[in-house]
């Protein structure tokens, strides 16, 4: 009996090493394909046209530290939102261990763009529908690369 004890904590000891505090905790998500602009307009609460500026401060979230930009809107092409500077967190590529945008910030670019976006978890901030595809350069001619409705 005595050796059956034994045995069941050093099994509990053995499984304990076999966790670790420095274990990266984060979600891994699977995003939608909106790569056809259509398709993001469709998912997308609301879809703004303006301009952002770089990052000054990140969020939490899926367990990483995502960039939050100021969005000057400038016109409002789908959802009920008003012209005007609205928060919005850069969503995160996940599962890529330490690299939060491995193809660099979707919001950290210059002049106007088409943003999609979605009401996000972070109080008072909204968020872009997936990492891809959802902020596109403004045509120089001002025309969407989508059919509003």
């Amino acid at each position: 009996m005595r050796f059956a004890a034994v045995v069941g904590v050093a099994a509990i000891l053995l499984l304990s090493g076999c966790s670790s505090n420095e274990m990266t905790v984060g979600t891994c998500v699977s995003w939608v394909d909106v790569s056809d602009p259509q398709d993001a307009f469709d998912s997308a609460e609301v879809v703004v046209v303006g301009t952002a500026e770089p990052s000054e401060k990140t969020a939490s979230v899926y367990g990483v530290d995502a960039a939050v930009h100021t969005v000057n809107v400038t016109n409002v092409i789908s959802g009920d939102l008003e012209p005007g500077s609205i928060e919005v967190v850069s969503t995160p590529v996940t599962c890529m261990g330490d690299e939060v945008y491995p193809d660099g910030d979707p919001l950290d670019v210059d002049g106007d763009v088409i943003v999609f976006l979605d009401q996000g978890d972070i109080e008072g901030a909204w968020s872009l529908i997936t990492p891809f595809d959802t902020v596109l350069a403004l045509p120089d001619d001002g025309s969407l690369p989508f059919e509003a409705h």
